[in-house]
């Protein structure tokens, strides 16, 4: 090198500049910091008195952050390169920032590994300041780099080395639930070591299998790309994948604490096609929104997903009448169709969260419209945290019951009839609340809050009341022995029957029947 680079590094934490500063040989390389600023004001000023040929600028800053620095910089055509500091939840910063002129980004938690040294040393001289060959850390950063830009649609103008084989490929986006715990869990010892953790369990669980790639993507989901290049049966590959996802989970979950749920896209073909197969694992993820379960394949939905337009047409539809019946104040009728509209949600498996959570939101923000009540902004962020639909349905009933009046219970009146009948008809089989609400095409939540409502009463406490009545028929008017009577009116065993009898009564089966004598 003819002359000393200038280096300007901009960040408002002191122990981060310093961690830069020490993180890599910069006069060995022939490089020389000339400045450091800890506001984007600061930046700027120091950037028009050094002229700097590199800038090392954090995103978030307080007042003028890294993007508005990059901007002033893009307007008075500063010719130097420039590498954004970021964490794993500013992502969509570093998009932004990319696409307005920076060079590269580093994480800030690889500070102290060779990502920043790697990122220096390729972007302005190539590989004249590196000395050997390049570091399995250093080819980790540029596959994840890689992988990043062919997901969201940017280009750094390099390619990465990638462990798997894109001919054919499948993603899985890892979704990691209750973030705020963890962050609270790890406060005291920096969520550095936990994102350490995690890759390294990551890197155990697959250390079976050859071929993936690991991309922590944001600060809560992690994507994993896999390949079988030794399996030739489409069925076998399969096999592997749907084996070796609740093995991950497990792992997860014994050895973190962690409570994730998983989403697998079908099989791709072609590096082309990274970004489509890590929008299905995304898209099948949202499943976790409607079903209790951890993990979601596309091609179980694939023909939901086929249909989309249609299934979201006919939402649409649910959606319309429901506003509808609100501006035109015929409440009796909300009740009923917001649960067709859920139950609707339900089988078709392909609507995101999002749009559940805004319509929600806007059925809220109607109602209070025609109450002209505004005071409740707080029940319209509570529906933007809740993680599931059951969840955010038992939420929007216990409003509409406070809202709407209780002559409009009549749709209500006649679900609980119907579950009452159910009961009456089948006590002999197994019930339980799941098979209810099952029978009654309701969310178990609304069945259970709806029946407690107007019986007075839950559900397997009616069960048993039936049964109970039954039982005491038989006794009065047939000879069958106590364990007969028991099984046929749905218990399953005499010390239950017994048990469920005298709680009722007060007296055993045998005492009731001698009584009658």
């Amino acid at each position: 090198m003819s002359r000393k680079i200038k280096v300007l590094i901009a960040d408002d934490e002191v122990l981060v500049r310093i961690g830069i500063i020490h993180a890599f040989s910069w006069e060995e390389n022939g490089f020389e910091i000339v400045g450091e600023a800890s506001d984007g004001e600061g930046c700027l000023e120091l950037t028009h008195k050094y002229r700097p040929d590199l800038i090392v600028l954090d995103i978030n800053m307080p007042g003028m952050n890294g993007l508005e620095v990059l901007q002033r910089l893009k307007e008075e055509e500063y010719p130097g390169k420039i590498i954004m500091l970021t964490c794993y939840d500013e992502f969509a910063y570093v998009r932004e920032a990319l696409r307005a002129g920076a060079a590269d980004y580093v994480l800030k938690s690889d500070l102290n590994e060779s990502c920043l040294s790697d990122a220096v040393l390729r972007l302005e001289y190539g590989d004249e300041g590196q000395s050997g060959e390049e570091t399995a850390s250093s080819q980790k950063i540029r596959s994840e780099k890689y992988l990043r830009q062919m997901i969201d649609g940017w280009s750094l103008g390099e390619k990465g080395e990638l462990k798997f084989h894109p001919q054919c490929f499948c993603a899985v986006t890892g979704r990691i639930r209750e973030m705020e715990k963890i962050t609270a869990r790890y406060a005291g010892k920096g969520m550095d070591l936990f994102y350490r953790s995690l890759n390294s369990l990551l890197e155990q669980a697959l250390h079976n299998c050859r071929e993936y790639d690991i991309l922590q993507y944001d600060r809560e989901n992690i994507g994993i790309f896999l390949s079988f290049s030794d399996i030739s049966s489409i069925h076998d590959m399969w096999m592997q994948i749907r084996r070796l996802l609740p093995h991950i989970h497990s792992i997860m979950q014994d050895y973190l604490d962690l409570d994730m749920v998983f989403g697998v896209s079908g099989l791709c073909y072609g590096e082309e096609e990274i970004r489509k197969a890590w929008d299905q694992a995304c898209v099948v993820l949202e499943r976790s929104f409607l079903e209790k379960r951890d993990i979601f394949y596309y091609d179980d939905v694939l023909e939901n997903f086929q249909n989309r337009e249609e299934l979201l047409g006919k939402l649409e539809q649910w959606e319309v009448l429901l506003k509808e019946q609100v501006v035109d104040d015929r409440l009796e009728e909300v009740r009923e169709t917001m649960q067709a509209w859920c139950e609707q949600i339900r089988k078709s498996k392909v609507v995101d969260s999002g749009h559940i959570k805004a319509f929600f939101q806007d059925m809220i923000k109607l109602i209070q419209a025609r109450e002209r009540n505004w005071t409740d902004l707080e029940m319209i962020e509570k529906i933007g945290e809740q993680e599931t639909l059951e969840e955010t349905e038992t939420l929007i009933y216990a409003y509409l019951d406070k809202i709407l009046p209780e002559s409009t219970d009549q749709g209500t009146n006649w679900q609980v009839r119907r579950a009452c009948d159910y009961i009456r008809e089948h006590y002999k089989k197994d019930l339980n609340l799941g098979c209810i609400a099952e029978y009654l095409e309701l969310s178990e939540s609304y069945t259970s809050r709806i029946f407690n409502k107007y019986m007075g009463m839950n559900i397997p406490a009616y069960i048993n009341q039936v049964r109970i009545e039954k039982a005491k028929e038989l006794l009065l008017n047939t000879n069958k022995k106590i364990y007969e009577i028991a099984l046929e009116t749905g218990y399953l065993s005499t010390t239950a029957f017994h048990i469920a009898f005298k709680k009722q009564e007060e007296i055993t089966p045998i005492e009731f029947r001698n009584r009658q004598i």
